[in-house]
């Protein structure tokens, strides 16, 4: 099959009804249904938000060419082809348009601030009421019998992780991240040296980034043991890992909870800390180290 070179399935995320249908129709298509194929992979987005018109313009095809092109994957017209493009862009808008609702509904500063927190104590009762006891223990356990650990996070998940590979260092496990301003290529060096003896914890929540998924498949693929943790039994992510942790992580005011995110990081990093021989003595070093550093706070009178 010869889609085109720059989607890779184009921006559509990867699991998109309408991904699917065009690399099964693809081969088939006349070179004008071809072309706007290739316009609805590399420009999903502008599909997703135009009317027929703006579309057949910005793609330079006619409107019974973009009908043609909806009923040969399937659909009974373009609206409801425009329709799934959209359903595909889901987890993308939901944040956009719930954060418009709230903002319509006029609360005020602290009914904001108090609802936000009620959330997130939810999404923490809702995560611990979900967490199975052999899936923690199993996850603490994979962490203490790797030799490397390699911590796979991008965007907010890099800075959550960030927390989560130092709680695992001063629990003395040798942890690494992608390297500061690094990408792709800083997770590919580091991840080429990986084993089946070593462990990768893919950390990904809407939106989800196309490079911690791609690149959790591809370690998949050569057999290094994956923990992965995300927000449900639909993410990208889900079926790649080894193990999968769950974490309820819904917001009204962003497209994720952080707070809920973390708060499961830090109670696996406690459970592997209670589990290690050598995390006394690592915390130990640690505070010899850097007490220089460090201001004690001031003894009351």
């Amino acid at each position: 099959m010869n889609l085109p070179k720059t989607s890779s399935f184009g921006y559509l995320p990867a699991d998109s009804e309408v991904a699917q249908r065009i690399a099964r129709a693809y081969p088939g298509l006349s070179p004008a249904l071809r072309s706007f194929a290739d316009f609805v992979l590399s420009e999903p987005m502008q599909v997703a938000q135009m009317s027929i018109n703006d579309t057949v313009t910005a793609s330079g095809v006619s409107v019974a060419t973009a009908n043609r092109f909806a009923r040969s994957l399937g659909f009974e017209g373009y609206a409801q082809f425009r329709a799934e493009v959209v359903q595909g862009f889901e987890s993308v808008f939901a944040p956009v348009e719930r954060l418009r609702t709230k903002l319509s509904e006029k609360s005020s500063l602290r009914d904001v601030i108090a609802a936000s927190i009620e959330q997130d104590i939810d999404n923490l009762t809702q995560t611990m009421r979900n967490l199975d006891t052999a899936s923690a223990e199993q996850a603490v356990e994979m962490i203490l019998g790797a030799e490397n650990i390699f911590i796979l996070a991008f965007d907010n998940a890099a800075a959550l992780g960030n927390v989560f590979a130092h709680r695992l260092e001063l629990a003395d496990r040798p942890v690494r991240m992608i390297d500061n301003g690094g990408g792709t290529l800083s997770a590919a060096r580091n991840l080429s040296r990986f084993t089946k003896k070593d462990l990768v914890v893919s950390i990904a929540f809407p939106r989800y980034m196309r490079d911690t998924v791609e690149i959790t498949r591809t370690v998949q693929r050569r057999g290094i043991p994956i923990l992965a943790i995300t927000d449900q039994q639909t993410s990208p992510l889900a079926s790649l890992g080894t193990l999968t942790l769950y974490v309820r992580a819904t917001r009204s005011f962003s497209s994720t909870s952080d707070t809920a995110i973390l708060a499961l990081l830090e109670a696996v990093a406690a459970g592997v800390a209670s589990r290690s021989p050598g995390a006394t003595q690592a915390a130990e070093k640690f505070a010899d180290f850097a007490y220089p550093w460090l201001i004690a706070p001031e003894r009351s009178r």
